[in-house]
């Protein structure tokens, strides 16, 4: 009997990992959330203060809606309207993402206000759960922090490994780079920077919804639905 080659059975995760990220979930457009994810509840925050800006929190807040694309790196995260070309990025809209050159993820934004905006992954992304960006204003003219907060749980075994093995300093990368930008349109001074990440089995957003969503996730703020 013929032993196989140690390299066969090396090659076999391989090949299931790849037809794993080709096909994806049954149900790619189905908005998820941490109790879809697998492993702890994970709040993951990053942050800029910015002084002396020249523009005002809710323009920069209404730019970075729409011009998420062009703030975020696109080595580490391409984003483009799935339902339609962007900008504007509309309550409703279907955003569709290629993390580091091979990895598909696909959100929903399910709230816009005056100063951000959240958004919701769908079941064809690495996570499952919300991420909020916002405009802090301060009392004194000018200033203002600008935040992400993540609050997900990652949406398979596989994304978990892939998170603790190195795409958690990307993900980092990604955003604090996204910051930068956005500080740069607001002008100013970049004064302070930070990033936490708590896992905890309770956990909720640092900016609450006023209120449900006044148009069911993924439709449109204008009439008629998503295709």
């Amino acid at each position: 009997m013929t032993s196989r080659s140690p390299l066969r059975w090396l090659a076999l995760p391989a090949v299931a990992l790849v037809a794993y990220l080709l096909r994806g979930p049954s149900d790619p457009l189905r908005p998820s959330g941490p109790e879809d994810g697998v492993g702890p509840m994970t709040r993951r925050r990053y942050w800029v203060e910015v002084e002396a800006a020249h523009r005002s929190p809710e323009e920069v807040a209404t730019h970075w809606r729409d011009h998420l694309p062009d703030h975020a790196p696109k080595w580490l995260a391409w984003f483009r309207g799935l339902d339609h070309p962007i900008p504007p990025v509309r309550l409703g809209d279907r955003l569709q993402i290629q993390m580091l050159l091979i990895r598909r993820g696909r959100v929903v934004v399910e709230h816009v206000d005056p100063l951000g905006f959240r958004v919701r992954t769908l079941r064809l992304h690495p996570d499952a759960g919300t991420s909020d960006f916002r405009v802090y204003p301060n009392d004194q003219a000018g200033r203002m922090v600008l935040q992400i907060e993540s609050l997900l749980r990652t949406n398979s075994h596989f994304d978990r490994l892939a998170y603790i093995f190195g795409v958690h300093a990307a993900q980092r990368r990604n955003w604090e780079l996204t910051l930068t930008s956005v500080a740069r349109y607001a002008g100013g001074r970049l004064v302070n920077r930070g990033h936490e990440s708590l896992e905890m089995p309770q956990l909720a957003h640092s900016y609450n919804l006023p209120a449900v969503p006044e148009t069911p996730v993924g439709t449109t703020g204008e009439a008629g639905e998503h295709r």
